[in-house]
């Protein structure tokens, strides 16, 4: 029996890229598979685009939302207008290889074969596109794209509060090269529709509480345009990392690490800003609060590079 794949794309004022993203997925060289596509309730003409660009496509289904419910919700609606035995997402804004979804289930099923296991979230490595950018200027390498792929608890200590336990392969998550078994989807429940950001991370944490495994097809299937969105901006990603960490204090409390762990997200916020120093001293914070687990040689070695770097910068500008 045919394995049906669902590919579901979210829309949101992607009048410029959304025609390109669905061509992008009608180019599968996979053959059972269908598309929903999920509009958020666009304000531009990514609608009217929409049904022009699907009127003779009898795979395609298109969901309108009659208001904004944002990010995780237009996730939820794709999930819930489902068919295929397994879901994968793509953005409105990027373009996946041919061979995408058939790589990704051959790397699903040889890594479920191996483990005995179907709960399973896998990704890919990415090209990244930049604002402007006609040839991408660099990637990203994904979790669990080698030997040995990191599984269960492991997976929501990385995303919230340490920076990987020894042995695994880690490396970026993102619903955008995101593709598993519907039934994954379902057994963990929907994305947290609270967070507009941050809502892939929770469901990856809530899914490594119940075990899951994640791994990536080492391979680039998918160029992502880095496209400046209101969500992104100023502090709202640091907002959503510190309400990921408020979610899950219980277990954070219970490896005594919960305040440790706001520190981190202001560690990576500041890291992500290029602003090291900032970076560096939450992380030396970070290190104090939970020095058995942390440790103190590490918590020297942050202050011993923040300190050089307060030098440099004091003689240097």
């Amino acid at each position: 029996m045919s394995i049906k794949i669902t590919i579901g794309i979210t829309c949101y004022n992607a009048e410029a890229t959304i025609v390109q993203a669905i061509e992008s997925a009608c180019m599968q060289d996979y053959a059972d598979f269908e598309i929903v596509v999920v509009d958020d309730c666009s304000q531009d003409n990514s609608v009217s685009l929409v049904k022009e660009a699907i009127k003779d496509k009898t795979n395609i289904l298109l969901v309108c939302h009659k208001e904004n419910k944002g990010y995780p919700s237009a996730l939820n609606s794709i999930i819930e207008n489902a068919q295929g035995d397994y879901i994968a997402f793509f953005d409105d804004d990027d373009m996946s290889r041919s061979d995408r979804l058939s790589e990704q289930l051959v790397r699903i099923q040889a890594y479920g074969r191996l483990h005995r296991t179907d709960f399973i979230f896998c990704y890919t490595n990415r090209n990244i596109l930049l604002v402007g950018e006609t040839i991408p200027s660099g990637k990203a390498f994904a979790i669990g794209r080698t030997f040995p792929e990191p599984h269960g608890l492991d997976v929501a200590d990385f995303l919230l509060w340490h920076s990987g336990a020894s042995g695994f392969v880690w490396g970026m998550f993102g619903s955008c090269t995101l593709m598993a078994p519907r039934s994954a989807f379902l057994k963990v429940g929907p994305f947290d529709p609270d967070f507009r950001r941050c809502a892939e991370w929770d469901l990856a944490v809530r899914a490594a509480f119940m075990g899951a495994h994640f791994i990536s097809v080492d391979q680039p299937l998918v160029c992502q345009r880095k496209t400046p969105t209101r969500d992104k901006a100023g502090k709202i990603p640091l907002k959503y990392a510190m309400m990921l960490r408020k979610k899950h204090k219980n277990y954070l409390d219970a490896k005594g690490v919960y305040a440790a762990s706001l520190m981190i997200a202001r560690a990576r916020y500041f890291g992500g800003k290029h602003r090291m120093v900032w970076s560096r001293f939450y992380h030396f914070l970070a290190c104090c609060l939970a020095p058995r687990t942390i440790g103190y040689e590490t918590a020297c070695r942050v202050l011993r590079r923040v300190t050089r770097l307060q030098v440099l910068k004091k003689f240097y500008g």
